[in-house]
């Protein structure tokens, strides 16, 4: 498992904090990773995989804001 380079993001959800954590490659050639993570789970991805998981989320929090009329 890499490194931690920095932290993206850290929130609270349910008295859970969650971190965002970018980290170095697990070995040379590899791709960063971002883990997704608190004290009782763990999401792991590739930099690129997290870069359209996040998107995806974005795009559809814009378009269900769209359709219901919300700001």
């Amino acid at each position: 498992m890499g490194e931690k380079i920095a932290i993206l993001a850290s929130g609270k959800f349910k008295d859970n904090v969650i971190d965002i954590e970018l980290n170095h490659p697990p070995a040379p050639g590899l791709k960063r990773q971002v883990h997704i993570q608190s004290a009782s789970f763990r999401l792991e991805f590739a930099e690129d995989e997290y870069l359209q998981l996040s998107t995806a989320v974005l795009v559809a929090a814009e378009n269900l804001k769209r359709l219901k009329g919300l700001k």
